[in-house]
């Protein structure tokens, strides 16, 4: 292959590297994971989204307008892992996060209640 057959190879594959997620708002996905019956992470109207268990669909706030799937938890070990307990006006189960890169698309990477973990803006 010639020097600029690579390029166009290597300049491709920055491109579908760079691409949208699977959302499709161009940020990464919500991390969502199936603890107790309960899709962690995931968006909610109402608590019937998230199993039915009372109180685990967060609207608004630190969780977003579409809501986020999550019970109150007294303790971390009420947390699928990647995810920590934290006090946002009640104590909710939040994803795990480094930076902002690792949130959803209109979240940020804060550090509370002793972690770092993605809450909305």
């Amino acid at each position: 292959m010639t020097a600029r057959g690579w390029v166009v190879v290597f300049a491709a594959t920055i491109v579908i590297g760079c691409g949208e997620s699977s959302d499709g708002s161009g940020g990464i996905a919500r991390p969502v994971t199936t603890f107790n019956g309960v899709p962690y992470g995931a968006t909610c109207d109402g608590d019937a989204s998230c199993g039915g268990q009372q109180d685990s669909c967060c609207l608004g706030g630190k969780c977003s307008a579409e809501g986020w799937c999550s019970p109150k938890c007294e303790s971390d070990q009420d947390c699928p892992e990647g995810f920590y307990c934290i006090d946002h006006s009640g104590t909710r189960c939040f994803s795990a996060c480094e930076d902002d890169r690792d949130c959803p698309t209109d979240f940020i990477c804060e550090e509370k209640s002793g972690h770092r973990t993605c809450r909305f803006k």
